[in-house]
């Protein structure tokens, strides 16, 4: 006759229990005691999408305001298209501004707008910008440079300053970043325009590529 055993329910839940702890603490210890896999390691973090949007919050405070109504819809725009404004903007820019200079020095005219006159003189500005960097560049002499901001102030002798390579060229610039100044609005315009092409048929192609590129490797 077969002899049964009675069991006693709170041992053997203590002993669930006890085995339990056990089997953690072994789980525990292999955990920390093994290396991590390189393999593994979290991926660094992308760009913030907050730095193009604290640009373009930054762009739009500069702005006049009569043209904020046209950036205005980019404060909650996705990133994509703050990012395609601001390279359309830079476009836009640099292209006008070198177009305007190799005209202006292949050819034999070239408006004057050293006459304007204000704190604000988009003519000054550019004098004073470029002419730095063409100094920088070696393309020019500190005598060129002096000699345009006189002629802003005293507005005699233009005939003969342009003449000379280096005044010439430092007017050309000046002259060609106003312009450029004056073009705002139609920069402003045309890339708020042209940000939605832009987004879809250059910068996701473009990112995406980039992305299976640095993939791969």
């Amino acid at each position: 006759m077969a002899v049964r055993h009675s069991v006693n329910f709170p041992t053997f839940l203590r002993r669930v229990r006890a085995n339990a702890v056990q089997q953690s603490g072994l789980l525990s210890r292999r955990t920390f005691s093994t290396p991590p896999n390189p393999s593994q390691a979290p991926r660094p973090a992308q760009a913030s999408p907050k730095d193009s949007r604290s640009r373009i919050h930054r762009f739009n405070d500069r702005l006049p305001r009569f043209l904020r109504n046209y950036t205005k819809p980019l404060l909650g725009a996705p990133v994509t298209h703050v990012t395609s404004f601001l390279i359309l903007h830079e476009i836009t820019a640099v292209l006008p501004l070198f177009g305007l200079v190799a005209a202006f020095h292949s050819g034999a005219w070239m408006p004057d707008l050293s006459s304007e006159s204000g704190e604000s003189n988009a003519f000054d500005e550019g004098a004073k910008r470029f002419g730095r960097w063409l100094r920088k560049k070696g393309w020019v002499e500190e005598s060129d440079i002096n000699t345009v901001a006189e002629h802003e102030f005293t507005g005699v002798g233009q005939a003969q300053q342009k003449e000379q390579a280096g005044v010439r060229l430092v007017l050309e610039f000046a002259t060609a970043y106003a312009i450029t100044k004056a073009l705002l609005p139609v920069r402003i315009a045309a890339s708020v325009w042209a940000t939605p092409w832009f987004a879809r048929a250059i910068l996701a192609p473009t990112t995406n590529a980039a992305r299976r590129l640095f993939g791969r490797s």
